[in-house]
Order: C-alpha cells, then sequence, then structure tokens
C-alpha cells in the first residue's frame, strides 16, 4: 500500500484555519456568557439524585450547564436552592423518585402563601396585612374623602376598587371599620389634638384614635409608622410628643363640653337644644348608635306573614314592626342582594320612618299624585302599592341619574302606573304648566340631614352654617313652587330627614302665611285613620320621628289642605235680593 502520511494537503486545506482558531459570532457570545452565568449561579445546588443512569447524566448536565429550554416550565416552578422552599422541593421531588413518578415541581404558591396586598399567584393564599400597612389604606381613604368632599362610603368604595382582589375579606372589613370609627369619634380627637397644640391633619385624628382608642403606645405607633412604600411616614418630633402625652388617657376626658361628648357640630347645636329641650342628651346620643336595617313588603308581590319565615330560614333575625303597615325590620343584615326574593321585587329596603311618611300621603286609587324630589323612588314605590297601580304617578327630581335608579326599581316592583320627570330646577316651566291638577303632593326636600347621622356621621363634618342658610333658601323656594301643582282640596305634605326648626316648622309657618288657602291638617287624624296602632301620646299637630323615642331615623313631616273656593255673597245695584257669585282665591 502506498504511504500517504508524508504527503502534503492540497492548497485549499492547507489555507484553511483550524476550527478552534474560528471568531465566534455575536450569537455565539451571548450564548457562551448565559451557559457560564447559569453555571455559576447554580453551581452550589446539590444534583437531583436519580435511580437510573439516565436521570444520573440529565442532572449533571443540569448542574453544569443549567436547565435546558424543555426542562424550565412556569408551571414546575424554578430550580431548587438550598433555602427556604427549595429544601421542601427537594424532598418532594425525590419522593417523587423513589416512588417512581415523573419529576414535577411543586409550586411555590403550594408552599407559601401570597403576602398582603400583592397579586395572589395561582393556588397561593391571601394572608392579613400587619398593622402599619393597614393604616397606610385607612388614611388613603380619609384623605379622599377630605380632598374631594365626597362621603366616606364612596371614598370606600372607590379605594377597594382601585386594589380588588389584593386583600383578604377580613382586612376590607377592618380598614371599613377603622375609617368609620375615626369619623365617629371625630370632634372628640379634635378636642385632643387642640388642647395638644396640633392643627386638624386627618393623619394626626387617625393617631390619635390609636393611642386613645385602641391603646397603642408610642412605641407601638412608632413601629406602625416605618416610613416607604406601603406605610405611613415616620412620626415627626411634634407627634411624637403630643402621642407620648396621651398614653394612659381616655377617649372620654371629664372636661369635655356636652356637645363634644355627644358628637355634636356646632352649626346644629342650637337648633337641636331648642327642639328636644332637657331631652337634647339623649336625643343626640341616640344619634350615633348604629342603624338598623328595615324593610317593607312589596304587596304586590307577598306579605309579611309570608315572607318572615322564608326569611328566617335564610338566616335572617326579623322583627314586625307591627305600628307599620308592611314592615320588617332585619337585625343581623344578612346578604339581602343574595336572596332570590329581594331580587325579584318581593321587598324594598326602607327606613321605618321614611315608611311612615309615605302613609302619611294618604294616597288612594285612581289619584293624581306627585313625589316631587323623588330621588331614587323609595316612597314612589311606597305609594305606587297603596294606589294599586291605578291612577298617575310622577316622580320628579333634578338629577336623573337618581331617576334612572328609580326606573330599575319601580320595573323590579312591578309598578307600571308611575311615570318619571327630569326638571331643571324647582322652578322648571312643567310646573307651571300642571298647577291645580294633583289630589296628593309629596316634597321630600333636601336638608341636612341631621336625622340620618346614624348611617352618615360624615355629613355632620362636611356642612356649617353656610350651608345650612343656602339649604333653607332652597327648601323655601321648592315648597311655594309645588304648592302651586295642588289643587282645590288636595294635600301637600312636607317632609325632610332633618330635625332642625329651622328647615321644619319655620318653612311650613311660611308657607301659611303667604298661601292662606292651606291650612294644617292635624298629623294625628291622619294617623288614627291610616296606622295600624293608634298615634303616641306624644304627636302634635306636626310629626317628628327620632332614633331614641322610634327606633327609626329622624324625620319631620306636615300634612296641609288646600281649601276648596268659597262662595261670596254680593248685593245687586238693580235689587235688594241677595246675590251669590264664585270667587276663587288667586294666590298662585
Amino acid at each position: 500500500m502506498t504511504d500517504n502520511s508524508d504527503k502534503k494537503p492540497s492548497g485549499k486545506s492547507q489555507n484553511r484555519k483550524p476550527l478552534s482558531d474560528k471568531t465566534p459570532s455575536g450569537a455565539e457570545k451571548q450564548r457562551a456568557r448565559k451557559e457560564r452565568f447559569i453555571a455559576e449561579k447554580h453551581s452550589k445546588s446539590t444534583t437531583i439524585p436519580s435511580p437510573s443512569k439516565a436521570a444520573d447524566s440529565k442532572a449533571t448536565n443540569r448542574t453544569t450547564r443549567g436547565p435546558s429550554r424543555d426542562d424550565r416550565s412556569s408551571y414546575r416552578g424554578r430550580p431548587p436552592t438550598e433555602s427556604g422552599y427549595g429544601k421542601k422541593l427537594r424532598e418532594d421531588i425525590r419522593d417523587d423518585q423513589n416512588l417512581g413518578g415523573d419529576q414535577v415541581y411543586t409550586k411555590r404558591s403550594d408552599i407559601e402563601p401570597a403576602k398582603g396586598g400583592e397579586r395572589l399567584a395561582r393556588g397561593a393564599k391571601r394572608v392579613d396585612l400587619p398593622m402599619g400597612r393597614l393604616l397606610y389604606h385607612v388614611l388613603a381613604v380619609l384623605d379622599e374623602a377630605t380632598s374631594s368632599d365626597s362621603p366616606i362610603d364612596r371614598a370606600l368604595a372607590s379605594h377597594f376598587s382601585n386594589i380588588k382582589g389584593r386583600l383578604t375579606d377580613r382586612d376590607y372589613a377592618r380598614i371599613r371599620d377603622m375609617v368609620w370609627g375615626v369619623v365617629r369619634r371625630y370632634r372628640r380627637l379634635l378636642w385632643w389634638l387642640e388642647i395638644k397644640g396640633q392643627t386638624l391633619q386627618m393623619r394626626k385624628l387617625l393617631l390619635a384614635d390609636l393611642a386613645l382608642t385602641h391603646g397603642k403606645t408610642l412605641q407601638d405607633i412608632t413601629n406602625f409608622c416605618k416610613g416607604g412604600g406601603g406605610y405611613l411616614k415616620r412620626l415627626t418630633d411634634s407627634e411624637a410628643r403630643a402621642l407620648s402625652s396621651m398614653e394612659g388617657s381616655d377617649l372620654t376626658e371629664g372636661t369635655m363640653p356636652e356637645a363634644v361628648l355627644l358628637e355634636c357640630p356646632s352649626w346644629a347645636e342650637a337648633g337641636l337644644r331648642e327642639v328636644f329641650g332637657d331631652r337634647f342628651g339623649v336625643e343626640v346620643a341616640a344619634l350615633n348608635d348604629p342603624s338598623q336595617l328595615d324593610i317593607r313588603v312589596n304587596p304586590f308581590k307577598g306579605n309579611r306573614e309570608d315572607i318572615i319565615p322564608r326569611l328566617e330560614k335564610a338566616g335572617c333575625k326579623v322583627e314586625v314592626l307591627d305600628w307599620l303597615p308592611h314592615g320588617i325590620r332585619i337585625h343581623d343584615h344578612c346578604k339581602k342582594a343574595h336572596l332570590p326574593f329581594y331580587e325579584r321585587g318581593e321587598f324594598e329596603i326602607q327606613d321605618a320612618g321614611s315608611q311612615v311618611l309615605s302613609v302619611m300621603v294618604a294616597v288612594e286609587p285612581g289619584q293624581r299624585v306627585v313625589d316631587f324630589c323623588a330621588g331614587a323612588g323609595g316612597k314612589t314605590l311606597a305609594m305606587a302599592s297603596e294606589m294599586d297601580n291605578r291612577g298617575q304617578l310622577v316622580a320628579c327630581d333634578v338629577h336623573n341619574k337618581r331617576l334612572g335608579r328609580a326606573a330599575q326599581r319601580l320595573k323590579r316592583a312591578g309598578v307600571f302606573n308611575a311615570e318619571r320627570k327630569v326638571l331643571e330646577s324647582e322652578r322648571d316651566p312643567w310646573v307651571k304648566k300642571n298647577k291645580g291638577k294633583f289630589d296628593r303632593v309629596l316634597i321630600d326636600a333636601p336638608c341636612s340631614g341631621t336625622g340620618s347621622w346614624r348611617r352618615a356621621p360624615d355629613s355632620k363634618w362636611r356642612r356649617d352654617e353656610t350651608d345650612l342658610a343656602e339649604l333653607v333658601a332652597l327648601q323655601e323656594s321648592i315648597l311655594t313652587s309645588a304648592a302651586r301643582l295642588v289643587k282645590p282640596g288636595g294635600r301637600l305634605v312636607y317632609a325632610t330627614c332633618s330635625l332642625l326648626p329651622c328647615e321644619n316648622e319655620e318653612q311650613i309657618a311660611g308657607l301659611l302665611r303667604s298661601r292662606p288657602d292651606f291650612k294644617l291638617i292635624p298629623i294625628k287624624q291622619i294617623w288614627e285613620a291610616q296606622m295600624p296602632l293608634s298615634p303616641p301620646e306624644y304627636l302634635d299637630d306636626m310629626l317628628r320621628l327620632t332614633p331614641a323615642r322610634n327606633g327609626c331615623d329622624g324625620f319631620f313631616a306636615a300634612v296641609l289642605v288646600r281649601e276648596e273656593a268659597t262662595p261670596v255673597v254680593t248685593k245687586s245695584a238693580e235689587s235688594s235680593e241677595p246675590a251669590e257669585s264664585t270667587s276663587t282665591e288667586a294666590s298662585e
């Protein structure tokens, strides 16, 4: 055979560079860096043992160059490490291999629950927030309500919608309770800030509430205020001195004025003292109690005797309000929206006091009735049931959105004799066009809401003397304008959820002076004719309901009747015989 070992390679092969001397491309450099990074990152990881040679080879390969694309899966988790869940993970994998099963990584969410406030991973369990982070959300709600001058419930709903799904149900309840707690103790907390030389800030009110109501020490509050994301800012020296002086003190101090102890705002104190006299303390204290849930059974779709056992079966603790035709009180506030008979319109949510006002209108089937300030239509629904869907019922309001909600409730309740009318103002041309055409006119006028402080305690701190004066002027304009709708012999019912005389008795007195054709009907007469039980002894010519006496929200109502035209006797110039002529008073 010919020996070719000494032969030189051809020219083409001689000029070719060795493979190892080839310059790597950019992609190859990036791949090499990635392999070195993975190898260094997992160099300390222990190789997962396997009973088979293929598994040993695969584990060795994974240790040196990291997991391949096929081995990495978002459903199998990350490669095991030496700390935390990694140890537990390797034990689970080792057990699976000993049992002959496939190698499957345990999800991190199965081992560690998601922290409060973070987005929930698949299969993770939410944990409650620590107090420091909880206070961050409480202050955010209070600041939002203050800056936007919006009700607390609206600020809570807005904040919860922004963090939906990031907190536990218990955290939502804790935030809600702490926010409402600061609002219900507002004036007492403010009194403490004033004597400690602190300015009014929602943050300082919250810190004072922690010290005085929840008994937290300065060190506790300092630990809560860590600063940074998700926590309150660190305490200032002034805040620390004030909180230190509050340690061991109670929220209620013996030197507090009576109005401060009762959480009564200064703009309403004089009017409430005028109305209640010696009962001022008892009546105002009852306005601070939690409210209950009252419902009105819809006679179009059921009756009280039928719905009570169904409510009890659904887990509700109920009480029959026998002084109302269709009233029931639920004491444990069960989830009414989840009850199918609520969704079918078999009952409506309506306070007992509001139900009384609806009865005092004394509507009859076939009449023409107008609810001048209908809002969401609660009293419109009650009057429609008394009219048995016969006659004409007009729900008026200047807010289109509120009347839109009323349309949904009317449809659900099976009411079809009601129509809606959006007014531009209380002087809308529709009023002049329909003057003297209605048998009943109900005016549930906008007011200061002093009777509903149990449900909206924040409203007392969002008003002042200027707001009250504007409301009184608006009520007078509404009452004067709506009175034109009443026909002779018809009735005008003026009502508010306020207890102040400037919004109630004084408004009625002003109308009677300007419209002598209206006369006041004693409320006892209507109560005896319309209500199941006899009227209370304390009832006067006008109706006033209070939480202390009646267990419902505070309401006022007065019923007036427009007198029929009276005949006027005149003497004829040609004869001494008397001649009768009818004259209608032009008091429009």
